[in-house]
């Protein structure tokens, strides 16, 4: 009845609704609503503060008697105090006769450690003697004539490392003797620094620098690729003595192609590891051309199984001695000593040459690098006229075909380029002319193959 009366109006009005009113109605309700929350809101929040009131008046009481027995407690440090400042002369006095009592106790002490740390220091010295023994050696060293080419014992080179001169710093006769013994030598004899080798030495990079060796092992020496030195102070090395020989069985060095005993510093070496790599590169240690072939066993009786055993686990990547590492400790016996046959003649002959991947000669009819002097051919101006002529210089009837590329990788691309532009007019080699001098990458490498 209220709605009807306040909203709808009496009985005789319509009775559809008036939708402003309907608004106006409900606002009033929501406000109405609004007004109400915040007063209850209000009345607790009034609730809860007199109840904190009374809290804190209850707990006055108890906070008073904690702070008199926190200052009692206070007085009674300040006394204990004052007695142990009373007391701090008579246990200094207590304290220095009790250090004087200990005095001659220490030093008993100290001596007895002195003697220990003595005995520690010489063992550490001996075992670090042992250590470098033990490590395993691979240092990539070579020494080239002014041409670029590898050689052999007691002839001056120029020092490379990777490819790059070593400076003279830091360099002492104990880097001089680790560099050689690395190289396969026994020691060295003479070394030098200078500008020797004109533009050849000058287009190199400085390699290493600051070598700085405590022992004649290769181990124990540090040194860097970081260098503040010019070519004037690139360093020249000899070696002598290869450290590896070849015997009989009656204990003398062989000579020419035949089989003997490989030794290094009068002991064995062991097969572990050992690979065509690892003989060829011995044997052109040794002066040698390359290697014929190898084996293991005991043959020689006594004269082998009474030596040590010096050279293990010889890994080779390459057939030079500088792609090379080995460990002097061995884990073999004599039944795995290596025997080994060696072809008398350069490491590098003058002249032409077809290589395999592995660097060693190509087989009779199959496609090789082709090289000049131990560097390889480019392929400007090269054609069938040039092709057919190098092979009848290498004793083939004819040229199957050629093509150029970088087919071997690293094999490859460490040797020196040391012929281009080949123009032959005809099929013998007297008709052709070259030049030394390049202007090519690896990738214009001379791949020949020759008819039998």
């Amino acid at each position: 009845q209220w709605y009807q009366r306040r909203v709808r109006g009496p009985l005789s009005v319509s009775p559809e609704p008036d939708p402003a009113k309907m608004k106006t109605f409900f606002l009033q309700l929501l406000a109405l609503l609004a007004i109400l929350s915040c007063r209850t809101a209000n009345a607790k929040s009034l609730e809860e503060s007199n109840n904190e009131i009374l809290n804190v008046e209850k707990r006055d009481p108890v906070d008073e008697d904690v702070l008199e027995k926190r200052d009692l407690e206070s007085q009674e440090d300040e006394k204990e105090e004052e007695a142990v400042e009373k007391r701090e002369p008579e246990a200094q006095d207590d304290e220095k006769e009790e250090v004087e009592k200990r005095e001659p106790e220490k030093e008993a002490v100290v001596e007895e450690k002195r003697e220990d740390t003595a005995t520690a220091n010489t063992d550490s010295e001996a075992s670090a003697v042992e250590d470098l023994e033990a490590r395993r050696v691979q240092a990539r060293f070579s020494l080239v004539d002014f041409r670029g080419r590898r050689i052999g014992v007691q002839r001056e080179g120029l020092l490379l490392f990777r490819g790059g001169t070593v400076c003279d710093d830091g360099f002492t006769w104990n880097s001089a003797h680790a560099i050689c013994r690395t190289m396969g030598f026994g020691s060295a004899s003479h070394y030098r620094h200078g500008l020797l080798y004109g533009t050849f030495q000058r287009r190199k990079r400085i390699g290493l620098d600051d070598v700085i060796c405590s022992s004649t092992h290769w181990a124990s020496c540090r040194s860097t690729t970081r260098h503040n030195c010019n070519h004037r102070e690139d360093i020249f090395l000899t070696c002598h003595g290869t450290g590896f020989k070849l015997l009989n069985s009656a204990g003398r060095v062989v000579t020419g192609r035949r089989e003997g005993l490989l030794t290094y510093q009068h002991g064995t070496v062991c097969d572990d590891y050992f690979s065509s790599n690892s003989a060829h590169a011995i044997c052109r240690v040794m002066g040698y051309s390359h290697a014929v072939s190898w084996r293991h066993g005991l043959r020689y009786g006594v004269q082998q199984s009474h030596r040590r055993i010096t050279m293990d686990d010889v890994r080779c990547r390459a057939s030079f001695w500088n792609y090379c590492h080995y460990r002097t400790t061995h884990n073999c016996n004599h039944h795995e000593d290596v025997f080994l046959t060696c072809q008398p003649g350069t490491p590098h002959p003058p002249g032409f040459r077809l290589v395999d991947w592995r660097g060693g000669n190509a087989q009779r009819g199959c496609e090789g690098l082709l090289l000049y002097n131990g560097g390889t051919v480019c392929d400007d101006h090269f054609n069938m006229n040039a092709a057919h002529a190098v092979c009848r210089v290498l004793r083939f009837r004819s040229a199957v075909s050629y093509r150029s590329g970088l087919a071997y990788g690293s094999m490859q691309t460490r040797k020196r380029i040391t012929m281009d532009d080949v123009r032959c007019r005809s099929t013998t080699w007297s008709s052709c002319r070259f030049n030394t001098r390049h202007n090519c990458g690896h990738g214009e490498d001379i791949l020949l193959k020759c008819r039998p």
